[in-house]
């Protein structure tokens, strides 16, 4: 196969020089033929001239390597051997006619006929090209895009465009003023500012990255300057890999929302990432979950010497068992099915495989669910871990880290107060006489993770909206879950015992700005549509008001007590914190209350113990509400 195709490049490159050889003797013809204004022009006085220019020609253009090329690829800078041949041509023409004494042969010739070879010669390879390219039978079904980036790789990325059949590049946009104006491979340069003229002038509906460079601060920056715009964004592969052949233009992806964020990303410190995992058995209870799941795989890359991933969901826990076994190593993996309010269970597992260092990632999150199912969300949040600390305790572990929430700061939910109830645990614990190393890791939202709003504005969006936003000045905390799972395993190598680890979010993000962003990133507008027409075209976004347990702005600290740690987004908070006996005498009527469904108990030992939280409305969770109605001697139900 690959003779037959060495074959036929060897007949193609015949064939142009034939072609070549022709189109010079014809250009001499028709430089005579224009000097003197007649085409019956007699030319055998100086007949040996044609097939001198023809020879020296081919020769020359061989010589330069324009046989080398391939038509349909040929760019402009292919031209500089076209005009470098065609000048020794008309030299050489010249000398010969000067030498041999050819009178009758007009001395301005020459210069019509360099300029007739070059756009002969020349001009002929960018109309094949042109047809490559398809701008004669494809140009109105491809896409017409702007390149964001008239650097090296936004310049390689469309001429690869260019030879493809998916897109059309109509636009540079480069911020470096010294570009605007250019032409690259025939392409304009502007600035960010002609973006609206340019996206209703072009019909341009998708915007192309092409700034590998950029930290993800500037990106963060340019992203939120062209979601005003009602434009797709995606991403293209980063020009290295293109050229090296490992990606091709075909990956392109859409943007991802997180980098919205535009949080430069602080090296993680591989000291902390290994030192409490690396040669060691690691358990992560919650292993299913967004954050659960996203921790294994990191700690996997610490090399530790068996994970043990325990999680109540059946389908979670078997997804990520074929996920990590598609990834097979030498670590041992155990997947074991089991909730955390079976603390024979728990005891079991940590004493049967030696557990070293354990990550509690396991718990209700979802604020309306758990207000709506009080005796559960306690049970789980509170008892759960209480269950946990007492195993990590009675194993003589190393390290227990858990992960806790933003919404256990002056805690308005039932979830809230649970999360706050269990970092008091922790830090009960860590009071105890003992070598095992409690800590907590507190942060915010997890973009992406299950229930949060990235998903949920997502199907919206495709479903045609409404967009749904509780508040219009509803703001939130916003990470990434690989950027939150590093940061857990980093600061859980740093607890000396009972410390509460504060992630450093950066700004709040505004949600109705948010969902805005994630519209038009959609390549949609804001607004209600008018007609059918405008279906595809706009999103609206309506207010459905802050459900129960709900804050319009969240925290991440409860006082100012805040310090620094010897890694640049993880900071350390001193906040108040109860004795262990206190803490085990509350657990134990917990679980009293919990297990008598006394929803009226559990509701005051929860306002009790987090000072800061009061249950306000008592009709949202069903029961509780059917509770209220029989201490009331009212009849719950009309007959």
């Amino acid at each position: 196969m690959q003779e037959e195709n060495q074959h036929s490049d060897k007949q193609k490159r015949y064939v142009m020089m034939m072609a070549d050889a022709l189109i010079l003797a014809g250009a001499l013809w028709a430089a005579v033929a224009l000097r003197y204004g007649d085409i019956y022009k007699d030319v055998m006085a100086f007949w040996w001239l044609f097939p001198v220019a023809s020879m020296v020609g081919v020769l020359s253009f061989a010589k330069l390597g324009l046989y080398r090329a391939i038509v349909r690829y040929i760019g402009p800078s292919s031209m500089l051997p076209v005009i470098q041949g065609v000048t020794l041509v008309t030299v050489v023409v010249s000398m010969v006619a000067y030498g041999t004494g050819a009178e009758s042969f007009p001395r301005s010739a020459p210069m019509i006929y360099w300029f007739i070879s070059i756009m002969m010669i020349g001009g002929g390879r960018l109309v094949v090209r042109a047809y490559f390219y398809g701008l004669f039978n494809n140009y109105l079904q491809r896409e017409p895009v702007a390149i964001y980036g008239a650097g090296e790789s936004g310049a390689q990325l469309a001429i690869t465009l260019l030879n493809g059949t998916q897109y059309m590049p109509v636009a540079f946009i480069d911020d470096d003023r010294s570009l605007r104006g250019n032409t690259i491979h025939g392409i304009r340069v502007y600035n960010a500012g002609h973006l609206g003229r340019l996206v209703n002038e072009f019909g341009i509906r998708r915007i192309l990255l092409a700034i590998p460079s950029a930290t993800p601060e500037q990106r963060g920056r340019i992203l939120n300057q062209l979601s005003e715009l009602p434009i797709q964004i995606s991403t293209v592969p980063d020009i290295r890999e293109l050229i090296a052949g490992k990606a091709d233009v075909a990956q392109i992806e859409e943007i991802n929302i997180s980098d919205l964020l535009g949080r430069d990303m602080v090296p993680p410190d591989e000291e902390l990432l290994r030192s409490s995992i690396e040669g060691k058995s690691v358990l992560v209870t919650g292993a299913g979950g967004t954050i659960g799941s996203e921790l294994c795989r990191k700690i996997l890359r610490a090399g530790p010497r068996r994970l043990v991933l325990y999680d109540n969901s059946e389908f979670a826990l078997y997804s990520l068992e074929q996920e990590l076994l598609e990834n097979a190593s030498e670590i041992e993996l155990v997947f074991l099915l089991g909730t955390v309010l079976n603390k024979d269970h728990l005891a079991k597992v940590m004493d049967d495989f030696s557990v070293q260092t354990v990550y509690h990632a396991a718990a209700y999150k979802h604020v309306p669910m758990v207000e709506r199912n009080i005796i559960e969300g306690v049970r789980n949040n509170v008892l759960g871990t209480w269950y946990v600390a007492q195993a990590v305790h009675d194993s003589h572990a190393e390290r227990l880290v858990l992960i806790s929430t933003d919404k256990a700061v002056r805690a308005s939910s039932v979830m809230g107060a649970s999360k706050r109830l269990a970092e008091l645990i922790i830090q009960s614990f860590a009071t105890l006489e003992t070598d095992t190393k409690y800590c907590m890791v507190r942060f915010g939202n997890v973009l992406g993770s299950s229930g949060s709003i990235l998903p949920l504005f997502t199907r919206q969006i495709e479903q045609r909206g409404p967009v749904t936003v509780t508040h219009k000045d509803a703001d939130r905390f916003f990470m990434t879950t690989s950027e939150a799972a590093e940061l857990v395993i980093q600061a859980g190598s740093m607890a000396a015992g009972g410390e509460l680890f504060v992630l450093d979010m950066g700004e709040p993000v505004r949600i109705y700005d948010f969902a805005e962003k994630m519209i038009h990133l959609h390549g949609k507008r804001v607004g209600k549509p008018t007609d059918a027409e405008q279906l595809d075209d706009y999103v609206e976004i309506i207010y459905i008001g802050l459900r129960p347990g709900e804050k319009l702005r969240e925290e991440l600290i409860i006082g100012q007590q805040v310090t620094g740690t010897q890694h640049a987004k993880i900071m350390k908070a001193k906040e108040d914190h109860l004795d262990f006996a206190t803490i085990d005498a509350i657990c134990t009527k917990l679980k009293e209350a919990c297990e008598g469904a006394d929803y009226l108990n559990v509701k005051q030992i929860l306002e009790q113990v987090v000072p800061e939280y009061s249950l306000n409305d008592e009709t949202v969770d069903p029961i509780l509400k059917i509770e209220q109605t029989k201490r009331d001697n009212v009849t719950p139900f009309k007959s």
